[in-house]
């Protein structure tokens, strides 16, 4: 009986189950689809991905095509406002209603997102680049330095970072004032950084004043620009009460005391006049700000903002109006003022 087993105990031996077979290959089978869907899976997200990516960059492109025609806009209305007089009255104050943007090869089509855009006179504020104006004599300007205090002041802040503002922007390293600051201030600071000494470029270098927070820049960022020039004069027509208060002694409470008379007395033209602004004032008062306030402007603001499905995009644009009329954008920034 032994001699019959022998030839099935060397046939066990010489081949594996086949049980044992499918399940090593059931493993590699799983293994193998497992890779090939996370495969497939990472293929797609990245394919999804890049396709985002370049809508959005397709957006982002668009929607600088479209703020590029708001400015173009923008320039041809205050290319049409006659006269030297700049008022809140005008065509060019005025609000708008978001536009709805369409397909261009169909004007009729679902819109594909919106654009809105407004205007704002830049000499109804302080330039921060006057404080390097100098007087006749060739020093620094105090008269200028005195209306930034006061619009300081009247704001809830420090009348101290007039001084530091100034010194800021001069061109030398010697403070100008026992509160200005120069480079032994800044270069302790951490991380240490030098003054400019150049004027700025936007009014949120105040901020790079040490102690100078957010909160103290929101308060005083409505009053205040940085113009390409050192003798911008305020334009009386369109200057908050605050600014007008801010140009001589003794006009504090004169306008914002009743903000809706100036809102409502602006709706028709320029008020105050200067001839008005003049007689409230001493003759030796105005006679020190003689040219430091009109009713003109030369330089507006655009504000664009362009939405083009989740995009959102914000141009910036610094304008000038020449006093024939042409209108030629001097800065633009993107996002940021």
């Amino acid at each position: 009986m032994s001699a019959p087993l022998q030839p099935r105990m060397r046939r066990r031996g010489r081949h594996p189950p086949r049980q044992k077979q499918r399940g090593v290959a059931l493993i590699i089978a799983l293994v193998l689809v497992a890779l090939a869907t996370i495969l497939a899976t990472k293929l797609t997200f990245d394919g999804w991905i890049e396709q985002r990516r370049t809508t959005g960059v397709l957006a982002a492109e668009q929607a600088v095509q479209f703020a590029m025609g708001a400015e173009a806009l923008a320039g041809d209305v205050l290319s049409q406002q006659s006269g030297t007089q700049i008022t809140l009255a005008q065509p060019w104050a005025q609000p708008t209603q978001p536009l709805p943007l369409t397909p261009e090869n169909d004007a009729e089509g679902e819109p594909i997102g919106t654009l809105q855009a407004y205007l704002e006179d830049m000499q109804g504020r302080f330039n921060l680049n006057n404080l390097a104006r100098l007087d006749s004599s060739g020093k620094q300007d105090a008269e200028t330095l005195a209306q930034f205090q006061r619009l300081l002041v009247s704001v809830g802040l420090d009348a101290k970072w007039a001084g530091i503002a100034r010194d800021w922007i001069d061109r030398d390293d010697q403070p100008g004032s026992p509160d200005g600051a120069e480079d032994s201030v800044y270069t302790s600071q951490t991380p240490p950084y030098r003054t400019a000494n150049w004027p700025m470029t936007t009014a949120t270098e105040l901020m790079n004043m040490p102690g100078f927070t957010g909160d103290m820049y929101r308060k005083i960022a409505p009053y205040v620009t940085a113009l390409p020039t050192m003798t911008a004069a305020i334009n009386i027509c369109t200057a908050p009460a605050l600014v007008i208060e801010s140009l001589a002694p003794g006009l504090s409470g004169e306008y914002s005391r009743s903000p809706e008379v100036l809102v409502e007395a602006r709706k028709t033209g320029c008020f105050p006049t200067v001839p008005t602004l003049t007689t409230i004032m001493t003759q030796a008062v105005a006679s020190k700000i003689t040219g430091r306030f009109l009713d003109s402007s030369t330089y507006f603001r655009l504000t664009t903002r362009v939405t083009l499905g989740t995009t959102e995009f914000t141009l910036y644009s610094l304008l000038s109006r020449s006093t024939g009329g042409k209108v030629s954008p001097l800065l633009r920034t993107f996002g940021t003022i």
